[in-house]
């Protein structure tokens, strides 16, 4: 019984022993071996390589591997399968893919990602069969499987607007017609990544091997100027493309598309008339005006941008800053009209910084009844006006008759003839000037309204005029023309 039990006992030992989760010593631990799912590949791949790989242990399992794409640099991973994104260094190349499995003979492995040296044996910066990894000894599959994968660069592809979608696209068309300044929004992708597009180039009207200049790929907008190439009095195209880092091109981007024309004019003079109106009574006063006020000294020398002709809103370019700001710039003074359906959000975006930058401003407007919200706003971010009355003087639109007169401010400084009213409907909103600003008209007293409410004002540099009055009906005895030739001559300085 004795003896029985003795051998019972040792039995349960062995069994204990053999039984231990231990690691095996290295002297006696069989190395892992390594697999790649595919040994071989012929066919060309994108960049972004997906690599699926597995090892087998005789005495073990395997806990980890080593992975490699240039056989200096190897790394543990957990993993068994990954997607790499491999840099295209030229137009075609190849990646040598190689990985060790790592057995579970260590008492302590590497964190995901770190890097593993190895011992270097000849010196020749590449691991060769049977080096030993540091840190792994005796646990890394020293033969490592390795398979050769052909990569093909894949064309770029570049588009106008925020995205690759049609819709964006249009979003960011130009005006048929503009003067000397166009901006572009553009963009680019590619299945190799956003990464390997090296730069941008761009070319006007001739895609000559010397016309192209670079953009870099920081950059989204582009603004183009005379300076740039833009020709004037013509018809233009923009020509855009995309260069990856292994020189391989995208096709070429054209502005207009085929069948569409973009055509560029040249200011004529100092003077931008902004038609935001759709009574050609309005458009002849302002156009016929400009020519004979001082003697004719503006005649073919005004340019006109109608944004609004037969009831809809047109040749607005999509980016208020900069194109629509620096097409301000090219002119001296601004002249906009409208009636109550005015572009008072573009004019809120603009007028502010092109005056800041020495431009001068008549805004003249016939004001919507009641004013919302938005529009006071506007005004008052716009013009020199702290607040504009909801709603209009009278509620009467014929209290202002025929023949009335519309008196001109002495305190504004500069010596105004009074407008007389020769038709239509004039019912204006009573404004309040910034502190700093000038009246320039007021309404004469009448038992209709109170007072002498304003209804034009002046900044204090002289550079913004507002009038909040159909100027187009108040030109009997030609009072409005005169009008425009102070404010041009007098006030703007031209």
């Amino acid at each position: 019984m004795i003896v029985r039990r003795t051998w019972c006992f040792s039995l349960l030992v062995v069994l204990f022993i053999g039984c231990a989760d231990e690691p095996t010593s290295p002297a006696q631990n069989i190395r892992p071996q390594t697999h790649i799912a595919v040994d071989t590949v012929a066919t060309e791949q994108s960049s972004r390589l997906k690599v699926n790989w597995y090892g087998d242990d005789a005495d073990g399992i395997v806990n980890g591997y080593l992975l490699s794409t240039d056989r200096k640099t190897w790394v543990f991973t957990r993993k068994s399968d990954s997607l790499f994104s491999l840099r295209i260094e030229n137009n075609d190349t190849s990646y040598l893919f190689s990985v060790s499995a790592v057995d579970n003979s260590l008492k302590q492995y590497p964190a995901e990602g770190t890097s593993i040296n190895f011992n270097d044996a000849n010196s020749n910066g590449y691991y060769d069969n049977g080096e030993e990894f540091l840190t792994l000894e005796g646990a890394a599959d020293l033969t490592p499987a390795m398979s050769r994968y052909p990569i093909r660069n894949t064309q770029p592809h570049v588009f106008f607007g925020a995205d690759s979608t049609a819709i964006s696209a249009k979003q960011v068309q130009l005006p048929d017609t503009t003067f000397t300044v166009a901006t572009f929004q553009f963009g680019a992708y590619d299945l190799d990544g956003a990464e390997t597009i090296a730069y941008f180039e761009y070319a006007l009207n001739d895609t000559t091997s010397t016309s192209w200049r670079k953009i870099p790929t920081s950059q989204s907008f582009i603004t183009l100027t005379s300076d740039s190439g833009l020709v004037s009095n013509s018809d233009n195209s923009f020509y855009l493309r995309a260069v990856d880092i292994g020189a391989l091109k995208s096709k070429i981007l054209t502005y207009p598309q085929e069948g569409k024309s973009w055509y560029v004019r040249k200011p004529k003079g100092n003077i931008l008339i902004i038609k935001d109106h759709d009574l050609p009574a309005a458009d002849n006063f302002y156009q016929n005006s400009l020519q004979t006020v001082a003697s004719g000294k503006f005649a073919g020398k005004v340019d006109v941008l109608d944004l609004r002709t037969g009831g809809k809103t047109r040749n607005i370019p999509p980016f208020i800053n900069p194109m629509f700001i620096e097409t301000l710039k090219l002119f001296k003074a601004v002249i906009w009209y409208s009636d109550a359906g005015a572009n008072y959000r573009l004019a809120q975006e603009s007028l502010p910084e092109y005056i800041r930058s020495g431009g001068h401003a008549l805004f003249a407007a016939d004001l919507p009844n009641p004013i919302p919200s938005e529009v006071q706003i506007a005004l008052v971010d716009f013009a020199p006006l702290d607040s504009v009355s909801a709603f209009e003087i009278t509620s009467n639109p014929l209290d202002i008759k025929n023949n009335s007169e519309i008196v001109a401010d002495t305190s504004g400084g500069t010596i105004y003839s009074n407008f007389i009213k020769e038709s239509g409907t004039v019912n204006p909103h009573a404004l309040y000037p910034k502190i700093t600003a000038k009246s320039l008209y007021r309404l004469p007293a009448s038992t209709k309204w109170t007072g002498n409410p304003v209804v034009a004002v002046r900044s204090e540099d002289r550079r913004m005029v507002f009038v909040g009055l159909p100027l187009y009906l108040l030109n009997k005895s030609q009072t409005a023309e005169l009008f425009l030739q102070t404010l041009m001559i007098g006030e703007f300085g031209l």
